[in-house]
């Protein structure tokens, strides 16, 4: 598993921003959405290119563009949508799956209620969008989900992550074509698996309490 934390002042900043209770949700909605672009940046480095020749006013000239199968981007219900947009701006040629997961309060462990994904990702390189990496267990059971399907790599997106869900996702995912790109690592999980300091939760902030 690789992991890259995109140290940039102006994620940093944004984050700052997020991180404030003050800070209300249309605003919250915005710096999420421009925080996933610049992510994006960072975790679509590897994404696979062929070459192709276009002609420029003057001259041929020599360029890439996006591979077959396009990539399949996957954000997790509810918190991830909030992140999507900022995604398919960076990659618009891509192709959007879903997968909702819920985690349960008292045992921490994510169930799926809900997905819309190709039956056969056979050759297809994914990305992942869950804002919190807080306890692991959701991002786990979605890699694992795409895996079985025949995916070959997965890039996961996470605006925060603990320590403890790293490890987790780390151990669970030996063996296994992982890319974690992140805004930052906090501090630790407290007793009701929320990330410390971490912003709260992604999906009430976004969308309101429903």
């Amino acid at each position: 598993m690789r992991v890259h934390v995109a140290d940039h002042p102006l994620i940093t900043h944004k984050l700052t921003v997020l991180r404030d209770q003050n800070t209300p949700s249309p605003l919250f909605r915005s710096l999420v959405e421009e925080l996933m672009t610049l992510l994006a940046y960072e975790g679509t480095r590897g994404v696979r290119v062929e070459p192709v020749t276009v002609q420029t006013p003057v001259s041929p000239a020599q360029g890439v563009r996006i591979s077959d199968p396009k990539p399949l981007v996957v954000p997790i219900l509810r918190a991830g949508l909030g992140m999507l947009e900022g995604m398919v701006k960076m990659l618009p040629t891509a192709e959007v799956g879903f997968l909702g997961m819920q985690r349960n309060e008292e045992t921490l462990e994510p169930t799926t209620y809900a997905e819309r994904l190709p039956d056969d990702l056979s050759d297809r390189q994914c990305f992942v969008l869950d804002p919190m990496l807080a306890t692991g267990g959701s991002l786990i059971a979605a890699i694992n989900f795409l895996f079985a399907r025949g995916a070959v790599d997965v890039t996961a997106i996470c605006i925060l992550a603990a320590p403890e869900g790293l490890a987790a996702v780390e151990k669970a995912l030996e063996g296994r074509e992982v890319t974690i790109v992140l805004g930052a690592v906090d501090e630790r999980l407290n007793e009701l698996g929320y990330i410390v300091p971490g912003l709260g939760d992604a999906g009430d902030r976004l969308y309101g309490l429903v």
